[in-house]
């Protein structure tokens, strides 16, 4: 039972009184944004339990109601992946004059995964879209309510129950053996880590070489910082038998490419180079960059509708919609950067 303090709806004064710590410290905790000890949380987790505390925001705190939003979790919300998402979903709940509310995730910080999920639901989401991308997007499932409508956009295809997958791994398959058809014998790979899923372009640009039988040399992991991109393309570039590399993004293509040119190795010429969601750049990059462009637009347009139907249902009272996954579709951009290969060229 709720312990009384004194009004009828607990603050976080009254959590702070009861755990012993400041009323900023339960603040910090709540929205995750400074990390608090674990035994200052354990203390506050306790008081909120005890308390029946739910933080919430005032507009529908007074009437106990879920609003009409819905709550996307993501990590890394500068990813071109997760902005372009974000757009989509945006656009079709505003069409059913829904409002979006974005809650980033911290995978630098997994601590923090509980109370950023807790925040985004005190605000009474009606349903939730998880990007199920990162270590982070998987824990934040974690702490979601079991009854509470969800869409899942990424991961492996059947790792949720509604889902939104695109189809990554086959894409990188098909740019990889796009450059084995053009008569490379093998395809260099520089990429940026691997989430944690099965999906991903990297594990198609492995298929690829499996079913040809080419040699395979590991990727080149490079962060996102793109000097250590163009430092693996001055690499490739001094070894004699690259001819073909597959970059895991667009900026990293450019990077790669830079590097090849200051070892004199000229693309297409030399090298081919492709990269990987066909950013606007790619078409007026000088030669211009063969990509392979994803749908991620279409993708967070239809995680919200799949959210809507499952909203719909509940509000009218009958069966949610069958649990399905959806798989959006890309399509290569073929351009200058990769030519036939010509062994004597």
């Amino acid at each position: 039972m709720a312990r009384s303090t004194g009004h009828s709806r607990p603050v976080i004064k009254d959590v702070a009184r009861l755990a012993g710590v400041s009323a900023p410290t339960v603040s910090r905790y709540l929205n995750g944004t400074v990390k608090v000890s674990e035994e200052k949380r354990a203390r506050i987790a306790k008081a909120i339990e005890e308390l029946g505390y739910e933080p919430s925001v005032v507009a529908r705190a007074l009437s106990n109601r879920e609003m009409d939003t819905v709550v996307v979790f993501a990590a890394n919300p500068e990813a071109f992946s997760t902005s372009e998402t974000n757009h989509g979903v945006e656009k079709a709940a505003r069409a059913c004059r829904f409002l979006m509310n974005i809650v980033s995730l911290d995978e630098s910080d997994m601590d923090s995964v509980e109370a950023r999920v807790r925040m985004g639901l005190s605000v009474r989401p009606a349903g939730a879209i998880v990007y199920r991308y990162d270590r982070a997007g998987i824990k934040a499932l974690d702490y979601l309510p079991k009854d509470l409508p969800l869409v899942v956009v990424g991961g492996g295809f059947g790792d949720a129950d509604r889902q939104i997958v695109n189809a990554e791994r086959e894409a990188g398959r098909w740019m990889t053996m796009h450059l084995l058809d053009l008569g490379h014998e093998t395809v260099f790979h520089v990429t940026r880590p691997k989430g944690p899923t099965d999906n991903t372009r990297t594990d198609g640009w492995r298929d690829a070489l499996e079913e040809r039988g080419a040699v395979i040399h590991e990727p080149i992991v490079v962060s996102r910082d793109l000097e250590e991109a163009a430092a693996a393309g001055r690499a490739l570039g001094e070894r004699d038998d690259v001819t073909a590399v597959f970059a895991g993004d667009d900026e990293t293509a450019v990077a790669v490419i830079r590097g090849l040119r200051e070892k004199e190795r000229q693309v297409p010429d030399d090298v081919s180079v492709v990269g990987f969601d066909d950013r606007n750049f790619a078409a007026m990059w000088s030669p211009a960059l063969t990509s392979y462009g994803q749908n991620y637009l279409e993708m967070g347009r239809r995680a919200f509708r799949m959210l809507y139907e499952q909203v719909k249902a509940r509000r009218d009272g009958v069966e949610p919609p069958p649990a399905r996954v959806d798989v959006v579709e890309g399509q290569p951009a073929l351009r200058d950067s990769e030519i036939e290969y010509v062994p004597w060229r």
